[in-house]
């Protein structure tokens, strides 16, 4: 027995040896900067930092722009693809494997393009509004640009997260749906009543990398707006980023503590829930 987990820890060394290199040790070391003030004479600040992060009108402004998108986002894309996921489970066809996962396999530079020569100025749905005489719209603009970017993130998103619910939906045994429509014929409430119980984990699951995903959703906002996007849409991340370029090393560690005191604090509290469903 000792013996398998001696090999099981020599497995997990390359992985672990990685991460701890280029994740945990410079996390580690970026805390340093977290409490000190100063590149060539340092000194120790404490807490200042973070008292002076939160005076910050443009971090508190990323702040409310990033849990507005995840509020928003996260149960927006969970619900839709359980929603999905149900109505197709009994379905006599089943899309392919590789056309439901396509929208996040798609590199971003090309999606971007696809996105834009659709809603873009001279894109395909404002050259429809002209032909009709009516005003370009500005789907990427200050208005519009918190829809266009959470509609990038669902359509992005979805199809990754119906196929995880439509695996564990396939995985039940049928001699629930059989036993359950002996005393009603409804399938609204098998699915409620039976099937969401069932896959409560999975739900708990899909909710925890929605929200891992929506901070990648950076990527899609920097493509398309660069380092100063409109201030519907500025992120934490373009915060992070702007200060990284400027050289801002304890306002950037600063960020990124909070932010990662954030998200686990959040992936604990969904964790314990869970825990308590499951011993229910």
């Amino acid at each position: 027995m000792k013996n398998r987990r001696g090999y099981g820890w020599l497995f997990i060394l390359p992985s672990f040896l990685g991460v701890s290199i280029f994740y945990i040790i410079p996390f580690i070391m970026s805390l340093y900067y977290t409490f000190t003030q100063g590149i060539a004479e340092i000194k120790f600040v404490w807490l200042d930092n973070f008292y002076d992060l939160l005076q910050n009108p443009t971090f508190i402004m990323a702040t409310k722009n990033t849990l507005f998108f995840m509020l928003l986002g996260v149960p927006l894309l969970t619900i839709s693809a359980l929603f999905l996921s149900l109505f197709m489970s009994n379905k006599l066809y089943t899309f392919s494997r590789w056309a439901i996962l396509s929208p996040i396999i798609v590199p971003v530079a090309s999606a971007l393009m696809g996105w834009s020569a659709i809603f873009g100025g001279e894109g395909v749905v404002n050259t429809a509004v002209n032909l009709f005489g009516g005003d370009p719209i500005d789907f990427f603009g200050e208005g519009n640009a918190r829809v266009m970017l959470i509609s990038i993130f669902l359509i992005k998103n979805l199809g990754y997260m119906v196929v995880i619910f439509s695996s564990s939906i396939s995985s039940l045994s049928k001699e629930y749906r059989e036993a359950f429509l002996l005393d009603s014929r409804s399938e609204i409430k098998y699915a409620f009543k039976i099937v969401v119980p069932l896959i409560m984990p999975i739900i708990f699951f899909v909710v925890i990398l929605s929200i891992m995903n929506s901070f990648q959703i950076f990527r899609e906002a920097y493509g398309l707006y660069g380092n100063y996007p409109p201030n519907s849409v500025y992120l934490l991340q373009h915060f992070m980023n702007n200060n990284f370029f400027k050289l801002n090393y304890q306002r950037l560690s600063t960020a990124a503590f909070i932010l990662i005191l954030f998200i686990s604090v959040l992936i604990s509290v969904f964790l314990k829930y869970q825990n308590k469903h499951l011993d229910r």
